[in-house]
């Protein structure tokens, strides 16, 4: 049976809430360094040992769902027969001609069934006849799994935010990498 991408429904909250959103770290991240001192610095990114460990992406709550189909410019389901298996969500900023995947989740037991893969080049599709330039998206440094599915897709690294989130994000893997498809 194959995956069906669609439009989400607020129907669709209940079954996109229940998603296991959780993910494990893996053995490694995508650690920073710099040299020199600013304003010339030199910054590398390399893959380094971890502690793998247990996390979640995101809560969603069905309230938050909804309000998402009303904020978001783009906001998909992946569904095999009647299960949902997976979300992702698009905006685009009016300060740019790219959108950014503020969310993708696939439900944990059915990560690796194409789902994933079918819902980022389904947002690929849509931003191309909008004539999008591009779409990025922004995963953790310590989520090497999103890392490599978006680099297996053919987005490229083109940076970093180590406080994006909060004052403690340059603890390592804590970073934020962004990442970008060429849609043009």
């Amino acid at each position: 049976m194959s995956v069906v991408i669609r439009p989400a429904t607020a129907a669709d909250a209940s079954a996109l809430a229940a998603l296991d959103a959780s993910y494990a770290t893996g053995e490694r991240l995508l650690a920073l360094a710099s040299t020199g001192a600013p304003p010339e610095l030199d910054i590398s990114m390399r893959w380094r040992d971890a502690t793998p460990r247990e996390t979640v992406y995101a809560e969603y709550g069905e309230d938050r769902l909804r309000r998402a189909l009303a904020k978001t410019d783009l906001f998909l389901v992946a569904e095999q027969g009647r299960a949902l298996l997976g979300l992702l969500m698009v905006i685009v900023p009016s300060w740019t001609d790219a959108g950014e995947i503020t969310d993708l989740v696939v439900d944990r037991k059915h990560r690796r069934s194409g789902a994933g893969r079918a819902l980022v080049e389904a947002a690929a599709a849509w931003g191309r006849e909008r004539s999008l330039r591009a779409l990025w998206v922004e995963p953790r440094a310590e989520n090497a799994d999103a890392i490599e599915f978006y680099l297996a897709l053919g987005f490229r690294l083109s940076g970093y935010n180590d406080r994006l989130h909060s004052n403690t994000d340059d603890a390592p893997g804590q970073q934020t990498i962004y990442m970008y498809l060429e849609l043009a």
